[in-house]
């Protein structure tokens, strides 16, 4: 039986993740935080909604639960027209068969998220979204990309399936590198037609961005979610940086010029900007963060993406 208590839904720790490690990663603050989201989006939905009524749309009947924003690609007989009339936004339906949709989250677990925060990081995000995914009768699976390719870790149907999910976010150790010409057209095999994703990584990779558009085509919708280190972006003009790569042990110690720090930081733009324009092209949310970044802001982003 799924649960839609907040209370039921809290997030203990799974056994064996290792008390220091998980506290580290998810403290008290945030698992509260974690507890609240079924009833944080039952009340964005409750919000967005014009009334629940019965609907016939290809296929059946559908309950519509509510309504968002209008997206490139969406069809258009899914338009209300009165919303458009009346309040001048163009506005699509949502039914009851959408939000019982799979979400797949994977997080990059290549060693280049670990260091500056970025493990923990990249661990909350995931959590967010899985969190969400379960949220009011939803389907999650929770994976890694790692050197030897995807790997899924938990699958759930209830809130009450988070826990054992921060238990394998506790445990997951970022090392050796991802492939991502290679990960993403496996990934993009791997899940089933309809379902949506999000995607967590720092993006350090010179794979093509395209490769989105295999995930597009099979995915309904999601985010690519751009774990951003400062240290790596954006390097401070006059600081020492020890450019070790974590990847494959590397090591150059650079002063960090003026000049320097303005060439990083624009072709880190680049690179943000090649992957965001990709993502919407394949009809994901470019969501990107940072160690710094509320869960609260994460979670808004993250929410409106699998809506």
């Amino acid at each position: 039986m799924k649960t839609s208590s907040a209370d039921r839904a809290s997030p203990t720790r799974s056994e064996g993740s290792g008390s220091a490690r998980f506290d580290g990663l998810f403290p008290p603050e945030f698992l509260r935080f974690l507890a609240t989201i079924p009833e944080r989006l039952r009340r964005l939905h409750a919000g967005a909604a014009a009334g629940s009524r019965a609907a016939r749309q290809a296929g059946g009947s559908f309950l519509v639960r509510g309504h968002r924003e209008y997206r490139p690609g969406d069809d258009l007989r899914r338009v209300d027209w009165r919303v458009l009339a009346r309040h001048d936004r163009i506005v699509v339906r949502e039914y009851d068969a959408e939000r019982d949709a799979r979400t797949d989250v994977f997080v990059d677990a290549s060693a280049s998220m670990g260091p500056e925060g970025g493990l923990a990081a990249a661990a909350r995000a995931a959590a967010v979204a899985y969190a969400v995914a379960l949220a009011d009768g939803g389907r999650g699976r929770l994976g890694f990309l790692t050197d030897k390719g995807p790997v899924v870790r938990a699958e759930g149907d209830s809130p009450r399936d988070l826990s054992p999910a921060l238990g394998h976010l506790a445990r997951e150790v970022p090392a050796g590198s991802v492939d991502f010409a290679t990960a993403l057209p496996v990934l993009a095999a791997s899940i089933p037609r309809g379902s949506r994703l999000v995607l967590i990584s720092d993006l350090l990779t010179r794979a093509d961005p395209s490769l989105l558009h295999g995930l597009g085509a099979k995915a309904r919708g999601g985010a690519v979610v751009h774990l951003r280190i400062g240290a790596t972006y954006a390097p401070e003009p006059g600081t020492t940086i020890d450019a070790t790569d974590v990847e494959t042990g590397a090591r150059r110690v650079i002063r960090a010029t003026d000049e320097l720090a303005a060439r990083v930081a624009a072709r880190a733009k680049d690179h943000a900007d090649r992957w965001s324009r990709r993502a919407t092209e394949a009809r994901f949310a470019y969501v990107p963060f940072s160690p710094e970044t509320e869960p609260d802001r994460l979670l808004g982003a993250i929410a409106d993406s699998l809506s």
